[in-house]
C-alpha cells in the first residue's frame, strides 16, 4: 500500500456511510452544489489495523462548490 499527501480542496462533501457514493451524489443534487473534482477515498481502517472486514472504514470525499442562486 502506498500513502501520499493529496492537494487541499476548499470545500468537500464527505461521508462514511454504506451506499456512500449514492448518498453523496444525492446530497450534492439536493443541496445546490456542483462537483469540482474527482471522488477521493481516505482509508481510515483496513487490513493493516483491523482483523474483521466489517470494521474497515473508508471516508468518501467529493470536492464541491455551492452554486449561487439567482433571484
Amino acid at each position: 500500500m502506498t500513502f501520499r499527501q493529496i492537494e487541499e480542496v476548499l470545500e468537500a462533501v464527505c461521508t462514511v456511510h454504506n451506499g456512500a457514493y449514492a448518498a453523496v451524489i444525492q446530497f450534492v443534487e439536493n443541496n445546490g452544489y456542483r462537483i469540482t473534482g474527482p471522488f477521493r477515498e481516505s482509508y481510515i481502517d483496513g487490513i493493516w489495523n483491523k482483523e474483521s472486514e466489517e470494521e474497515w472504514l473508508t471516508e468518501i470525499q467529493l470536492p464541491v462548490e455551492k452554486i449561487s442562486r439567482r433571484q
